[in-house]
């Protein structure tokens, strides 16, 4: 066996610890740790898959846990609370913000789906996301720097970042997807959908919506780059705690507008498999290693085959090399929406980053040696892959 055969049986070890936390904590009890375990490699993956939080309490009433392990899950809860409650004020402020000047608008994701934790400030969030009407995204951005936000972020199609030091991160959406995404047409309505918080102009989606939408953002990670733990427990609490308050008709159709229906099925699977102890097929087996694998945004390998497939890679050293440096017009709009008014930029795009490039050596080497590490057997798994889960 091979060093890197022994890592991903290292990883998919802890991987299934932290699950059986996640199992018995749901159940209302407490999962005794192996005896064997490396605490050390638990908190790092728990931290890779954004869980940290949650399987705390089964660590901390560990009687062999190290102090120092402890210590390191005290803090990150500390951490998150006080993340949590920053968040949770600044939301209550910013709508208030908004309502008062006329700007309709939604909160999105982590949010939204907190809620349905059974301790939701250890649903770990690192952005709020904002879904804001268009013709007043201009005002909104003027009203975040007017409270110490700084852009962080050019922008793109769908989302324009903000960050204020030390816990606010805002991303104020223009669209719900990008266009390559499933889901991307049935999104472009969506804010006609939306419906209103009395006296307010907050907005709401419809539970078939909001449900549509979340498995679309984990079906976008799974395909671009991997997805993690986390994404599967949010798509847990979801089909146990919104589903049985949706329309059968409206939610199937809103799976079917958006080509998910086989995706919410492989995820309902491993829900059943991991939190509800089904039995695993091969294929859910071979699913949940890919998320284990993955983390919660992903990983290098991934991300250059989820590229391959979307088509912005190509195949080859050189090609792709020339394909990052000198992008068509196209892809470099989402980066650069300046060239949608003025496209004779684009050259001068290209010489800002091949000057990028020559800053950047290490980064783009690192590129370059994971795309000629990946074979053309990985390519075509991948692409089966991805495919059979219905992406």
């Amino acid at each position: 066996m091979n060093e890197n055969t022994n890592t991903i049986n290292e990883v998919i070890s802890v991987g299934n610890v932290i699950v059986n936390i996640l199992k018995a904590e749901l159940a209302g009890g407490v999962y005794t740790l192996p005896a064997d375990v490396d605490f050390n490699k638990l908190y790092t993956l728990a931290d890779v898959h954004r869980v940290t939080p949650l399987i705390a309490n089964a660590v901390l009433e560990c009687e062999f846990t190290p102090d120092e392990i402890k210590a390191r899950f005290k803090k990150e809860l500390f951490k998150i609370s006080m993340r949590y409650e920053t968040q949770m004020k600044e939301k209550k402020v910013l709508s208030q913000i908004f309502t008062e000047n006329n700007i309709k608008h939604c909160f999105l994701k982590g949010h939204k789906l907190s809620k349905y934790y059974k301790n939701p400030e250890q649903r770990f969030m690192l952005d709020m996301d904002v879904f804001v009407e268009n013709e007043k995204i201009h005002l909104a951005e003027e009203i975040l720097q007017s409270r110490g936000y700084e852009k962080n972020s050019i922008g793109d199609d769908k989302d324009i970042g903000y960050i204020k030091k030390p816990f606010l991160n805002i991303e104020i959406h223009k669209e719900l997807k990008y266009d390559y995404d499933k889901g991307y047409e049935y999104y472009k309505s969506a804010f006609s959908r939306l419906t209103p918080v009395e006296n307010t102009c907050e907005l709401n989606m419809t539970n078939e919506d909001f449900y549509v939408y979340i498995l679309s953002h984990s079906a976008h990670h799974f395909a671009t780059a991997g997805t993690g733990i986390r994404n599967v427990l949010d798509h847990y609490y979801l089909k146990n705690q919104l589903r049985p308050f949706c329309s059968d008709s409206l939610l199937q159709k809103g799976l079917e507008l958006t080509g998910l229906v086989e995706f919410d099925n492989r995820m309902n699977s491993l829900c059943n498999v991991w939190f509800e102890s089904e039995e695993p097929s091969d294929e859910m087996l071979e699913m949940a290693e890919y998320i284990m694998l993955s983390g919660v945004f992903g990983n290098k390998t991934n991300h250059y085959l989820g590229g391959i497939l979307r088509g912005e890679y190509n195949e080859n050293k050189a090609s792709f090399l020339l394909a990052r440096l000198f992008p068509s017009k196209e892809k470099t709009q989402d980066r650069y929406p300046v060239l949608k008014r003025f496209p004779f930029l684009l050259p001068l795009i290209w010489v800002i980053r091949i000057f990028t490039a020559i800053f950047q050596k290490k980064k783009y080497a690192a590129e370059l040696d994971n795309a000629s590490s990946v074979s053309q057997n990985q390519k075509d798994e991948f692409v089966t892959f991805i495919k059979k889960n219905g992406l």
